[in-house]
């Protein structure tokens, strides 16, 4: 079988990763929000941990905490999806990078 990549195929190209030789990272600010959130996430672990708070509220401060950064990196993840796509298709009909 031979392996095709994205590139090989018309119409198809990733929003992912960058074609050529050069790859270029396309989502820096969610790997720095999935940075500060885990950070914000380890120090309300650790207030949790010092506070002295009932296990349900401990639960539900950890569990809040956790729901709002998650849906916070699907927000910016899908932003910069579609602002990636948007960028690669505007290079396609200009004709290159």
């Amino acid at each position: 079988m031979s392996e095709s990549s994205d590139a090989d195929r018309p119409g198809r190209a990733s929003v992912a990763r960058a074609a050529g030789a050069t790859h270029r990272i396309l989502l820096p600010a969610v790997k720095l929000d999935l940075a500060v959130l885990l950070l914000a996430l380890g120090c309300l672990w650790f207030a949790v941990v010092i506070a002295t708070l009932s296990r349900l509220s401990e639960f539900l401060l950890l569990f809040g905490g956790s729901s709002l950064g998650a849906l916070w990196l699907v927000w910016r993840t899908r932003r910069a999806l579609v602002r990636a796509r948007t960028q690669l298709d505007r290079e396609e009909s200009d004709g290159g990078p």
